[in-house]
């Protein structure tokens, strides 16, 4: 693709691409099916065995039993989610890759420039990097929320505890795999939107943008909100040094990061 050009001598800075806050809550809503199925399934048979058998609680041959029915249900929900995960994982990068790319082209559409993306190498390439890193993610869900069960309910049969309390537990176990969908689902949408859209910028033969802070999260790294102050420039082949300390880091790298950055567009006498 020909480098693009503004007619200014100074040069253009685009509106930054943001990511999308429903696409945020449709990947949200796809974990949490998952994590919903699961749960129920976990929920409904440990009560079911531990009821059965809640008067001789602690005894060693009760925590076998339990254990097999454990090592069943890890069997059958890890398998369900590496079969699932992938297909997730892709459809949701595809949404990424449709947003950030129509979010891009009518920023350039805005600032005079008609440009229609194409499939490319560089594209595919980063999009199969997501799709990589989120079906690991969705994997890891099913893994530690099963692995996090194991062990309470063997606890739970060491203390003695009944099924109201175990039940307990497991809701609560449900709210902290909850809360890692919500964080999962907020950190890879601002991720993807970031790295797909810089994918593109590159292929344009842009390579400087200036860093943004987006004044949305609630614990905003000051270093993050001093480099959008002063409007940080920066190569995007290589990353912002935002700390000071040499190491180069992009827009939404970092974790719950909701920066952005705005390239620039060079003038004719760059």
């Amino acid at each position: 693709m020909t480098q693009l050009r503004c007619t200014s001598a100074a040069g253009k800075a685009l509106k930054p691409t943001r990511a999308s806050a429903a696409l945020e809550a449709a990947y949200y809503r796809d974990l949490m099916r998952l994590i919903r199925e699961m749960d129920d399934s976990l929920t409904y048979w440990l009560q079911a065995n531990y009821r059965k058998h809640e008067s001789a609680i602690a005894q060693d041959s009760i925590a076998d039993q339990l254990q097999k029915v454990m090592d069943r249900l890890i069997g059958r929900w890890r398998t369900q989610f590496n079969e699932t995960a992938r297909g997730v994982a892709k459809k949701q990068s595809k949404r990424w890759q449709q947003h950030a790319d129509t979010s891009l082209m009518d920023k350039l559409k805005q600032s005079g420039f008609a440009v229609k993306f194409r499939p490319s190498k560089a594209v595919t390439d980063t999009l199969d990097s997501v799709i990589n890193q989120n079906t690991t993610l969705i994997k890891s869900i099913a893994d530690h929320h099963l692995n996090e069960v194991a062990d309470m309910v063997q606890r739970s049969v060491m203390a003695g505890r009944d099924l109201a309390t175990l039940t307990a537990e497991l809701k609560e176990r449900y709210g902290i795999t909850q809360r890692r969908a919500a964080f999962i689902a907020r950190d890879q949408n601002n991720k993807a939107t970031s790295f797909i859209t810089r994918t593109r910028q590159i292929e344009m033969g842009l390579t400087e943008a200036i860093w943004c802070h987006s004044s949305a999260g609630k614990h905003p790294r000051p270093m993050h909100v001093k480099a959008g102050r002063e409007r940080l420039r920066y190569d995007i082949r290589k990353g912002a040094d935002v700390d000071g300390n040499g190491k180069l880091i992009f827009p939404g790298e970092e974790p719950n990061c909701r920066c952005t950055s705005q390239v620039i567009i060079p003038g004719f006498d760059s």
